[in-house]
């Protein structure tokens, strides 16, 4: 267990393998057991793409209240046959990018050693039920590579990157806006550019000070992200 913890190379296959053969299982599954492994939403996805084919609206799919981009995402799902499955190895793989984030997370930021990192990033990349939301057919797996590299945006001072991250991500699924609150209060001048915090005496003087450049670059590219990609979407 030492060994397999001290390689990248060991955690990341063992991911991808518990994911491929949960595919396998639910291809079975679904062939030959009333009780389908396929999660309905995925159905719900597939269809969409399928009127985006056929140049109509994606919401004709009833139930269907993604964004748009969801459907193009998996838009190889409609030439049928094996493309079917296109859409649970594109969020399996989402799931393994995630975990590659947390790692470099953890190792960059969290100045982890790398045994350590692997340990608690395989709480992610090993964890079966992760891995079978994702096989199901739940795009949660795409969400999580976006928060995570948010995460990673914020903590490394890219902050225009992490607006575009935040938008896109509010776009997608509307509650990522919830981290907002915390990465707005993070990005102080202390987080925000390395400078020890002035710990103003006064009221109004901490709230003046509370509005600095780090802050207004992360509001004003997530919410241009937001509004076009909604403005685009809605166009579309």
């Amino acid at each position: 267990m030492v060994q397999f913890f001290s390689s990248p190379r060991f955690v990341f296959s063992a991911a991808a393998i518990l994911r491929a053969v949960l595919l396998v299982y639910g291809s079975l599954q679904d062939a030959f057991s009333p009780m389908k492994y396929t999660d309905i939403d995925y159905f719900v996805f597939t269809d969409a793409a399928r009127f985006i084919s056929q140049s109509q609206s994606p919401y004709t799919r009833d139930t269907y209240r993604y964004t748009p981009l969801l459907a193009w995402f998996i838009y190889p799902t409609t030439w049928q046959g094996k493309w079917f499955s296109f859409g649970k190895i594109l969020f399996a793989i989402g799931d393994i990018v995630a975990g590659w984030l947390i790692l470099l997370i953890l190792r960059s930021s969290g100045k982890m050693p790398k045994d350590r990192a692997l340990k608690f990033a395989s709480i992610w990349l090993l964890n079966p039920m992760v891995a079978q939301i994702s096989t199901r057919g739940s795009s949660e797996g795409l969400l999580g590579v976006v928060v995570s590299a948010l995460l990673w945006a914020v903590l490394s001072r890219r902050i225009q990157l992490a607006g575009l991250l935040l938008g896109f991500a509010v776009h997608f699924k509307i509650y990522p806006f919830i981290y907002a609150t915390s990465i707005i209060w993070w990005l102080d001048e202390e987080h925000a550019r390395g400078a020890p915090s002035i710990h103003s005496k006064t009221l109004y003087s901490r709230a003046i000070g509370f509005i600095n450049s780090a802050r207004i670059t992360l509001v004003m590219y997530s919410l241009f992200t937001f509004t076009t990609l909604n403005s685009l979407m809605y166009y579309m």
